[in-house]
């Protein structure tokens, strides 16, 4: 479950403003069609704000108004899932919605900024709930013996315990990891539409992720997983094992 919210959560936090409103209603109906992560949100209530009055100022102010998300958890579940599903019910386009999220004139850093302020609040709402139900079912528990150190990072583990990192190097070679990316799109020749797209919006995490102060291994994870899936010559496959060797130290 993890795996396939944060898989739907990549995708629309990568949308191409274009494909934004297809992609974001494929992102409600997993929501709505998975009862424990929906469950969640309804029990954080009813959104109490006039939804229409909310969307005429923000829209109508071209740039000058932003929405409200709340002080509260709660309050922020409730409200950021509402305005979504308030884009989509009324066909809303994202561009005007998201003006006052970015100094940018483009779209796409528009679009960004929707994202990164609006979007990913409940996005991290969802994930951390997940990842406290997983502890409670013991899913940090594993039988290893392992003391490892790799680019200043040490994990340490013993039977039944869960493995504790602690970084004190968190830097990427930008140079080495653009050369290996690029690699990977030089040999993505031959590529369905839809490996395309999950091309593009993996290596857009990866590259994304690994220059974070704090990179977020589910994410990076769900991005390896993309990119292994894709069907290519023998020499994109190689080029995607090269840049996975190179990230692990991020896992």
């Amino acid at each position: 479950m993890i795996y396939d919210f944060n898989s739907i959560s990549n995708r629309l936090m990568q949308a191409d403003f274009e494909d934004y409103h297809t992609v974001l209603v494929r992102f409600i109906y997993f929501i709505k069609n998975n009862d424990l992560i929906y469950g969640f949100i309804k029990g954080c209530g009813e959104c109490e704000q006039y939804l229409e009055n909310e969307f005429n100022e923000v829209v109508g102010s071209h740039g000058g108004a932003i929405f409200t998300l709340g002080t509260f958890d709660e309050e922020e579940v409730r409200n950021v899932f509402a305005i979504l599903c308030y884009i989509t019910e009324n066909d809303i386009k994202i561009q005007g919605v998201a003006l006052g999220y970015s100094s940018s004139t483009k779209y796409q850093d528009i679009v960004k900024g929707f994202n990164n302020r609006v979007v990913m609040v409940l996005i991290r709402h969802v994930e951390r709930y997940l990842t406290k139900i997983g502890i409670d079912m013991g899913l940090d528990e594993k039988i290893t013996y392992s003391i490892t150190v790799e680019n200043g990072q040490v994990n340490i583990a013993n039977d039944r315990s869960t493995i504790h990192a602690t970084n004190t190097v968190n830097t990427v070679d930008i140079e080495k990891l653009t050369e290996l990316m690029e690699a990977v799109k030089h040999n993505a020749v031959g590529l369905s539409k839809e490996d395309e797209e999950t091309l593009v919006g993996s290596l857009d995490v990866i590259k994304e992720e690994t220059q974070a102060p704090n990179p977020r291994k589910n994410f990076l994870k769900t991005a390896i997983f993309g990119l292994q899936t894709i069907k290519g010559t023998v020499e994109f496959t190689a080029a995607v094992a090269s840049l996975i060797q190179f990230i692990q130290p991020f896992l």
